[in-house]
């Protein structure tokens, strides 16, 4: 089914071992067990999708100030940036999907201005 796919796509996008959420748990484990967790995880988005909800305990998240290695100055705020860490892995993916379909709805529906160019897929700012 194309939703199962859109899920897997959210699901695989992205690197295995990077942005543990507040549990530790890295979507490199979701990936490993994706053959149990494919059933659970397409519904729960698919419901959430449905009924236009963002589940609230998705939204919560630390922001973890990282260094900069390009500043030397440690002291300086502008040498920091805040990396956000999510409540539960699963957010990025729903976050990601959800991204993609109204991109997908924007473009289909002509949304855009014809001069927009930054953040639409195959549109470069080099090409305004």
């Amino acid at each position: 089914d194309g939703v199962a796919e859109e899920v897997r796509l959210a699901i695989w996008t992205g690197d295995d071992w990077k942005a543990p959420d507040t549990h530790g748990l890295q979507i490199g484990f979701v990936r490993r067990g994706w053959p149990a967790l494919a059933s659970p995880i397409t519904a729960i988005f698919k419901a959430s999708v449905a009924l236009g909800l963002y589940p609230t305990s998705l939204k919560a998240s630390n922001a973890i100030p990282t260094h900069k290695p390009a500043k030397k100055d440690k002291s300086s705020p502008k040498a920091w940036r805040p990396v956000e860490q999510h409540s539960a892995v699963l957010a990025k993916p729903l976050e990601r999907l959800m991204a993609n379909r109204i991109s997908f709805f924007a473009e289909s529906h002509n949304v855009f201005d014809r001069d927009q160019y930054g953040g639409r897929p195959s549109h470069s700012t080099t090409q305004a």
